[in-house]
């Protein structure tokens, strides 16, 4: 027995020389990586900063915030440095997407000025494309015209039966109609992306509700009148994000005089995240856009219910479930059937709910079925 102790003493001995040192090597490999990616970001190819501004998201450490803010501001304003590959406003949205994930105010000063650009870049190519519609209008040429009015990457008109381009996937700019697409450029690699500035200003404003400071209200509520609808539904987003009394009596004054029924579904959605008591707008989201017409209007109603997981709504989405016939509607249904059982603090008694919110015996809730019931 005494031998046993002794060799296992002795164990205990090897093992803890073999591991000595290792937190301090952990350490030492970290910082080397951290250091390696503030590199890659401030000078590295379009490839070297999207992995350095994914590790940097993913790890959300504070000293990340000034590198970030920098290289999001970098080349922003310059219309030359737009057209490289390095400034796409897919790194430049990668980047915002990360600091949202940091979620530090510093980040503030640096998202706003960025909103600022952006809108600016916006506006720029608002005019432009109005005065080349209108130059086509008066001379009755067969030039197109595409607005760059929502987020990519498909922006095809209404009706067109494909959800992409046959011209190179790209269908915002003629970069791809005229040359070969070649994988191993960086510049054609990133614009098949299909990032373009609306889709900067969803991230941008999103992140700042992420950071969650009210102050940042002044920001983001101009936006709810924004000529462009994808960029009012991130508004929304960021003002339901940030959360207080202002943000919820501006989305109702907004909410009288929208006219896009997604942007009011999602309108709905933002007041009833910070006021669950506003009736008027849960019968809307209801009855109105939980079963419209349009598939976009009905995902996001959908996608707002499973966010609200309010139980009172169980009913409701078992009968949309039961009527939906576009596959991904269908999922984010299920999903928001599963939060509002979750939330339902009255559940349906077995022994006498025969309706489409019975239970098993089990306790288990009963999922919506294509199949009779008997």
């Amino acid at each position: 027995m005494k031998s046993m102790r002794y060799g296992a003493l002795a164990l205990m001995l090897c093992s803890s020389a073999v591991f000595a040192g290792d937190g301090d090597d952990a350490k030492a490999f970290y910082e080397a990586a951290h250091e390696k990616y503030e590199r890659y970001l401030e000078n590295g190819n379009v490839r070297e900063k999207l992995e350095a501004i994914a590790w940097m998201g993913s790890f959300r450490r504070y000293r990340f915030v000034r590198p970030l803010s920098a290289e999001l501001l970098h080349g922003l304003d310059d219309k030359n440095k737009r057209r490289m590959a390095n400034f796409d406003p897919y790194i430049k949205s990668r980047i915002a997407q990360s600091l949202g994930y940091i979620r530090r105010k510093e980040s503030l000063p640096a998202l706003t000025k960025a909103v600022e650009y952006t809108n600016a870049i916006l506006e720029e190519e608002r005019k432009a494309y109005e005065a080349t519609a209108q130059k086509a209008a008066q001379e009755k040429s067969f030039d197109l015209a595409v607005p760059n009015n929502k987020t990519g990457p498909a922006l095809m008109q209404k009706g067109y039966l494909f959800p992409v381009s046959p011209d190179g996937y790209w269908s915002t700019a003629d970069e791809f109609k005229s040359m070969d697409f070649d994988h191993n450029d960086e510049y054609m690699r990133v614009r098949r992306e299909g990032y373009n500035y609306v889709n900067l200003m969803h991230h941008l404003l999103v992140a700042i509700g992420e950071i969650g400071d009210p102050e940042s209200l002044n920001v983001v509520l101009p936006f709810l009148d924004h000529p462009y609808r994808d960029v009012r539904l991130a508004a929304v987003l960021s003002a339901a994000l940030l959360g207080g009394d202002k943000a919820r009596d501006a989305m109702i004054a907004r909410y009288g005089t929208e006219t896009d029924d997604v942007v009011k579904s999602r309108l709905c959605f933002g007041i009833l995240h910070l006021d669950t008591t506003q009736g008027q707008y849960y019968r809307d989201l209801i009855g109105k856009y939980l079963k419209h017409d349009d598939v976009r209007v009905r995902l996001d109603a959908a996608s707002g219910l499973r966010e609200l997981s309010l139980g009172e709504s169980l009913f409701h989405l078992h009968d949309a479930f039961l009527l939906e016939t576009h596959p991904i509607v269908k999922n984010v249904l299920l999903q928001a059937i599963r939060n509002a059982n979750l939330d339902n603090i009255l559940p349906p008694n077995p022994l006498f709910d025969t309706g489409p919110t019975r239970i098993w015996v089990h306790g288990e809730p009963l999922q919506p079925t294509e199949q009779p019931r008997r």
